[in-house]
């Protein structure tokens, strides 16, 4: 069968044409790429790109060089992207036909070379010296690209990673310092390293201001400036003074760190003193996130008693959640070892308490506060005209506000979404490890300084 008519043949309707039409450009080799590789750049082609770039995968080897050379030269992002996922799927067995990649003048060549050597972290291994070069690439995608890369090599390239940072000087160093840290985290540099970290940390904190925070996992405000106390409360030991900005990225990075084995419990941020109130961010117990971390109600409960420990020994707690992801919001206020309010989106029929004078005039986000009709006519599936119902809605129906966690904070205690210049900092915060983590160490894993 002609190659025109198999190319045809990819973009019919029934599956099972665009499956024989596949395997007989696969098994046509390398007459084949030219023509499939024109499919996937063209981007008015019928084809589905996915279904050509699936096609150069099952061609394998003779499909790289072309590939190579579409990334190079795509006059789109698009078409990158699409040559770019082709190529990072090769079935190529042999990862030394990727090495010249690695080396490609272009940098998204590179970039996605790297991304080769990441997705196949085994096999790639023995490349790891290879690899390392790239630390110092001039581009800064490729370099974030080959720290993810030797992630997921993992600790075997700890030693390498030593080595250069004794061997080299300048940017070098810097770079094998910030990958040295990337895959095995602060128990991995050496004390010479660690007072250069220290030290550094010491001359930003001196002229930092505090910026927002991303919100998305949950805290504890306590309305003191004791910090010993605080890390007596919460049994924090082994604290190290940090930056706001280090100390945010450690929970942001912690509180998603799915797949790094005791990540998400392992230490705490404990900030300054912020507008009279220190917030603490983090998983405190040491069980939080065991394999089995028990049941939603569980973990209700050993949060709320938890709060009413703390409003025991500093007079109130607070704790706050929320999640940019599902719309996850909650907070609980404790006073004088008692629950006062507690209100979860999730669970609004178990909330505890009278409302708190910081809902005052706003809506929980669970009640719906507009009619039925307040959107008829619009159209659901277009974002921007159902924003601009709703705002109109608002305030036809004089509805007001929903409160949310960040909400609540900003007039109960301090907002971390909001805080700026006009935030009062008193002392500096610390990053302090839990129980977990003074067995485990802290987890893998760069942060910014």
């Amino acid at each position: 069968m002609e190659i025109q008519a198999l190319l045809d043949g990819l973009a019919d309707s029934d599956d099972e044409q665009v499956k024989a039409a596949s395997a007989a450009l696969v098994e046509l080799g390398a007459a084949a790429v030219g023509p499939v590789l024109a499919v996937l750049c063209d981007e008015s082609s019928a084809v589905d790109w996915v279904t050509s770039a699936v096609v150069l995968r099952g061609i394998g080897t003779p499909a790289l060089g072309p590939l190579t050379e579409a990334i190079a030269a795509a006059p789109t992002r698009e078409v990158a992207r699409r040559a770019g996922w082709a190529f990072s799927g090769l079935q190529v067995d042999d990862l030394t036909a990727f090495l010249p990649a690695l080396h490609h003048p272009h940098p998204r060549v590179r970039d996605n070379a790297a991304y080769v050597f990441q997705c196949r972290p085994e096999p790639a291994l023995p490349y790891a010296a290879e690899l390392l070069d790239l630390l110092d690439d001039p581009d800064d995608e490729v370099r974030q690209r080959t720290r993810w890369a030797l992630e997921k090599l993992g600790p075997e390239v700890i030693p390498l990673l030593q080595d250069r940072r004794r061997t080299t000087r300048g940017a070098s160093r810097r770079h094998a310092l910030e990958a040295l840290a990337a895959v095995g985290g602060p128990g991995v540099l050496d004390e010479r390293d660690l007072a250069v970290v220290r030290r550094l940390i010491r001359l930003k904190m001196r002229r930092e201001e505090p910026e927002p925070m991303h919100l998305c996992g949950s805290w504890f405000a306590l309305p003191t400036g004791d910090q010993e106390a605080v890390l007596d409360a919460f049994d924090l030991g082994a604290a190290e003074p940090v930056t706001m900005r280090l100390g945010a990225a450690a929970w942001n990075h912690d509180s998603h760190a799915w797949d790094v084995d005791h990540g998400r419990c392992s230490r705490v941020y404990v900030s300054p003193r912020l507008d009279g109130w220190t917030l603490i961010f983090g998983e405190p117990s040491d069980d939080a996130h065991r394999s089995e971390p028990g049941t939603y109600e569980e973990r209700r409960a050993a949060m709320l008693a938890r709060c009413a420990a703390l409003s025991l020994r500093f007079g109130t707690a607070h704790w706050y959640g929320m999640s940019d992801g599902d719309g996850w919001t909650g907070w609980c206020v404790a006073e004088g070892g008692q629950i006062t309010r507690y209100y979860d989106v999730h669970e609004p029929d178990e909330q505890l308490g009278p409302p708190h004078p910081a809902e005052a005039g706003l809506l929980l986000p669970h009640v719906e506060g507009l009619p039925d009709e307040a959107f008829d006519g619009v159209d659901t599936g277009d974002p921007h005209a159902l924003f601009a119902a709703y705002e109109a809605a608002k305030i036809k129906y004089a509805v007001p506000d929903s409160c949310d966690a960040a909400t609540f904070a900003a007039r109960a205690s301090v907002d971390p979404g909001s805080l700026g210049p006009h935030t009062r900092v008193e002392g500096h915060g610390v990053l302090a490890l839990t129980g977990c983590g003074r067995e485990r160490g802290h987890p893998r894993g760069a942060l910014p300084i």
